[in-house]
């Protein structure tokens, strides 16, 4: 059987038309001769005639080894090579190729030549090189899918254009997408990605046997990463004059040792500390910072290390505010305690305000950190639904038991789900603090077992329905003050009344950090920062925002601002529904009526920092009738071979050196018949 050549573009074959130049210019240059009259020089003629036919015979040897010279580069060109099997080559109009370009951000590691994401361009332009004309592409990437088919410059253009994304697809995402994006027609799917873990969801992919599909792993040199894994306080909120201790979580993900790294804590663009740590490695360290509030305000907060060359997990990014004073206003109805204004009013920190429940209407509610009811036995159905307004947009409620019955307000308490008074005891004493609440976090410097803690003469047993905290409890376990997070504030309960003839409270040191910490507590359920590609609510301090006026997100280097779309969920949380619109990590201000009234921060998924892969044998055992090909990044020729084997999935024998060697050989012959004098 004889071999038979093909040519994997033959569209190059319209070069042989260069035949013709070296033709016309050989007519051309056909030397004519001149007649010259001598005397009797007989022997010349012979002796001329055979120059002349020596010089015919050079000049056609010449014009044919140029013609085999440009003949050579031609078919070079058209890629020859030999099918012994005399398959036929795949039909433009029915082949249809699927590429799956990983550009997630751990494509930013480094192979050998540059960047792995570069690397793998490099690769799949070498592969959309090889398909013939007509044959129809489309391209997958972390980004959203989309069902345009596109020509081998349209990919190849949109390759080259291709960044890295903060966006990353499990494996089966990208198989689904696929099967999709081919339909009923058999295609071909080549996936080129370093295959991390993470994403190698194999238990939730669903293959197709009408789908070929070719794995391509490229593998980074650099297999070690060092990154922030997330901040914390030690406060569960925030106040100005305040010492706040923030911990730094620093993972260490290689199999190295790190000495001496630099961690950066910068407020408000003031570098706070730079310190130094060693980290073990495949471990976590933290890191611990303490700093002084001086400002009310916003604080903007960046911790950071350096590591190379993954980068994109160096930042972390957190962000909190202070009010200049923390308003607390005092509802009563017969009578008041005058040791709640003592205690705040001698406090620049605070702003005192009594005012009868009645009144209650009156007053704008989302100014108030804590309003406190105290001695009140019933509420109306109008007063009823502001604070449970006030409460569910972030407001701190603290109810104070009524000398006479408290079945009305309890009626409000069930309706919230609340702890609720029961029946009446006297004489017990506070035997417990809950030290690990938010409430009295840091309030102690160490427990002591002796310590004396307020008397009660009397008291409501109080109940505890699910989700209630137990603050304070005495030697029976009778819960003595509870708290419930409802919305995005904290309603407290006492058992007992804060009068003096009946606790001696308002006289314990316990009554000055347990009062002014819960009107502090507004900050304690806001976060300080948010993780990008998440379904996470993202909301705003609600004390600051107003109806009805639009809201405009803003980048804090002016980089950047889009305006957002907002809701008002069932708890009264302002939430901010398109913020996918953000696509960099940073710091973000939140302006209402050219007022910054917040600041959010959002960070990077971490998943992407973790160094850890599937290797060709794992994929082999999950696709045992896939093609898996690990790609040599520090040898580009041989991962050229290596693509028109797969492209062309045949025995097929390349004869494009041959005939470039050939091309060499004529044009050294051609110079040596050149340079030969006629004897």
């Amino acid at each position: 059987m004889l071999l038979q050549i093909q040519f994997l573009h033959p569209e190059f074959l319209y070069g042989l038309t260069l035949l013709t130049v070296p033709i016309v210019l050989h007519l051309f240059s056909l030397r004519r001769y001149k007649k010259v009259y001598f005397s009797n020089f007989n022997f010349l003629e012979a002796l001329q005639q055979q120059r002349k036919n020596s010089s015919r015979l050079k000049n056609l040897l010449l014009l044919l080894l140029r013609l085999a010279i440009i003949s050579c580069i031609v078919l070079a060109f058209a890629t020859p090579y030999i099918n012994p099997e005399h398959k036929l080559p795949t039909q433009p109009e029915t082949n249809q190729v699927i590429i799956y370009a990983d550009n997630s951000f751990s494509m930013s590691n480094t192979g050998s030549r540059g960047t792995l994401l570069e690397e793998s361009k490099k690769y799949l332009f070498d592969i959309i090189n090889n398909y013939p004309n007509g044959t129809r592409f489309r391209l997958l990437t972390n980004e959203a899918a989309n069902d345009l088919v596109l020509t081998k410059e349209q990919i190849a253009n949109a390759l080259g254009e291709l960044k890295i994304t903060p966006d990353t697809k499990p494996l089966s995402q990208v198989i689904k997408e696929s099967r999709e994006l081919k339909g009923r027609q058999p295609a071909t799917l080549f996936i080129i990605s370093d295959f991390q873990k993470k994403n190698c969801d194999f238990q939730h992919i669903v293959q197709d046997s009408t789908m070929e599909t070719i794995f391509l792993v490229i593998k980074p040199e650099n297999q070690s990463n060092v990154y922030i894994n997330g901040v914390n306080f030690d406060q569960a909120f925030h106040q100005k004059n305040q010492n706040d201790k923030i911990h730094i979580s620093v993972i260490n993900a290689s199999d190295r040792e790190f000495h001496n790294l630099p961690v950066t804590l910068t407020i408000n663009g003031k570098k706070k500390s730079i310190s130094q740590i060693d980290i073990p490695a495949r471990s976590e360290k933290k890191i611990s910072i303490s700093y002084l509030n001086t400002d009310d305000g916003f604080y903007k907060g960046i911790a950071e290390i350096t590591d190379f060359p993954v980068v994109f997990d160096n930042k972390f990014f957190f962000s909190y505010g202070i009010h200049p004073k923390t308003n607390i206003g005092y509802l009563w109805q017969k009578e008041t305690n005058p040791y709640f204004a003592k205690l705040f009013s001698d406090s620049t920190t605070f702003h005192f305000t009594t005012f009868p429940v009645n009144q209650l209407a009156t007053q704008n509610l989302s100014c108030y950190n804590l309003l406190i009811l105290d001695n009140i036995p019933t509420l109306s159905s109008g007063v009823e639904s502001l604070l449970q307004e006030y409460l569910l947009n972030g407001g701190n409620l603290f109810f104070i038991p009524p000398a006479d019955s408290p079945e009305n307000l309890n009626r409000f308490l069930q309706k919230l789900q609340a702890p609720q008074w029961t029946q009446k005891d006297t004489n017990t004493t506070i035997t417990h603090l809950e030290t690990q609440a938010s409430l009295f976090k840091n309030v102690l410097e160490q427990e002591d077992a002796k310590a004396v803690l307020p008397r009660i003469r009397h008291f409501y047993v109080l109940s505890t329905p699910t989700g209630t905290e137990k603050l304070l409890t005495d030697k029976k376990n009778h819960t003595l003050l509870a708290a419930k997070t409802l919305g995005k504030g904290n309603l407290y309960v006492s058992a007992f009344n804060f009068n003096p003839d009946n606790s001696d409270m308002v006289y314990h040191p316990l009554f000055v950090p347990l009062m002014a910490n819960m009107a502090c507590q507004v900050n304690s359920a806001l976060n300080t920062s948010y993780q990008l590609n998440t379904e996470q609510n993202v909301t705003i301090r609600t004390r600051n925002y107003q109806e009805n006026i639009p809201l405009k997100i803003q980048r804090d280097d002016r980089s950047f601002e889009f305006i957002p779309d907002i809701r008002k969920n069932f708890s009264g949380e302002i939430t901010l529904t398109n913020c996918n619109n953000i696509r960099d990590a940073g710091l973000y201000e939140v302006i209402q009526d050219n007022q910054v009234i917040d600041v959010l921060a959002w960070n990077y998924d971490r998943t992407e920092s973790r160094m850890e892969f599937c290797n060709e044998k794992e994929l082999q055992q999950q696709f045992p009738q896939a093609r898996i090909e690990n790609i040599k990044t520090t040898q580009m020729d041989q991962n050229s071979n290596l693509v028109k084997e797969i492209v062309l999935q045949d025995n097929n024998k390349y004869l494009t050196f041959w005939f470039i060697l050939l091309a060499v050989a004529f044009l050294l012959a051609e110079q040596i018949v050149w340079k030969r004098k006629l004897n």
